[in-house]
């Protein structure tokens, strides 16, 4: 189990800095690292409770790796780390028609409707989007299963 939270929280943490989508005709690869930039400090003192989730979602992961590799099954870090994204994705799936309206795009995007989603994005994601929701996967079911054997 330890070597899955590892590997999970390698992977989930390691994504901050790899490319997550490569838009066409943009030029710049699109990473949270390469969107937060320098403004990591303001946007955990300052930044909204969505901003806070995203980022304690990697600083979690990490700290569920190293636990792992000190010999410690970190299962409740784990699954808080794991289920980071899920709150998010929720939380903006309940909200698509005000983010549809928050990115002022020109033609119309059913963001409720996931395929449709996929369909206009899938060509552009790269490894780490993959890295992030694959790991937050892992972590989540490790998480659960750690704390269903009471660990």
């Amino acid at each position: 189990m330890r070597l899955l939270i590892l590997l999970a929280g390698v992977a989930m943490a390691g994504s901050y800095v790899v490319t997550w989508v490569e838009p066409p005709f943009a030029g710049q690869e699109i990473s949270p690292s390469v969107l937060i930039g320098d403004d990591l400090q303001s946007l955990v003192t300052e930044g909204s409770w969505q901003a806070r989730v995203f980022l304690a979602g990697f600083a979690l992961a990490a700290v569920s790796a190293l636990l792992a590799v000190l010999g410690r099954t970190p299962s409740f870090f784990a699954l808080l780390a794991g289920i980071s994204p899920v709150v998010l994705g929720v939380h903006y799936y309940l909200r698509a028609e005000d983010v549809r309206a928050d990115f002022g795009l020109p033609f119309s995007v059913n963001f409720q409707d996931l395929g449709q989603v996929y369909d206009l994005l899938g060509d552009f994601i790269r490894a780490g989007l993959w890295m992030y929701l694959g790991g937050a996967v892992v972590l989540l079911l490790a998480g659960l299963a750690g704390r269903s054997a009471g660990r």
